[in-house]
């Protein structure tokens, strides 16, 4: 096991999507998880929050498993080690062929190029789903993350409390 279906491979990531079978595994007993997906969580910290969205998510997919892909969690899988990094999602739907991305990584793994290499991947992905034109906001200080969005191609659009961004695909 460590592939699905709709796993997306890059030179040096696997992007193995959360299902609602995987994800009830991973909420109910992470170490049984990384047993079975042959992988090691170094993630984003499992705070109360992000356990939080987790339970939502298997909840939400359970509800619509035709377009689970267009908001589940694809977990950042480096192949040289199988320690899982980070992950990456689009947050809803697409409406008139738009959505968001969010992408969220353990510091320990930045300054590599391996979320601007997932986001492309992903970018591709989405493309191939029908998705016409992707958003994305970060914090005005996280720069790394804006020189990411910009090495993907995207362009800034405005500020509010976040800066927002987009790419047409």
């Amino acid at each position: 096991m460590g592939k699905s279906r709709h796993s997306i491979e890059t030179e040096r990531l696997l992007l193995l999507p959360y299902t609602q079978e995987n994800l009830a595994l991973f909420n109910s007993d992470l170490r049984a998880f990384e047993k079975a997906y042959n992988v090691v969580y170094h993630g984003e910290e499992l705070d109360h929050l992000l356990k939080g969205f987790l339970m939502k998510l298997e909840k939400e997919i359970a509800a619509d498993p035709e377009h689970y892909l267009f908001f589940t969690e694809f977990l950042l899988i480096l192949k040289e080690n199988r320690h899982v990094i980070g992950s990456i999602d689009y947050k809803y739907i697409p409406r008139d062929g738009a959505t968001e991305v969010g992408y969220g990584m353990n510091p320990d793994y930045e300054g590599h190029g391996y979320m601007t290499e997932a986001l492309t991947a992903f970018l591709e992905f989405g493309r191939r789903l029908g998705i016409k034109r992707v958003y994305a906001d970060t914090r005005p200080g996280n720069i790394k993350s804006q020189n990411v969005l910009k090495r993907c191609g995207f362009r800034f659009l405005w500020e509010d409390t976040n800066l927002w961004w987009e790419k047409e695909l």
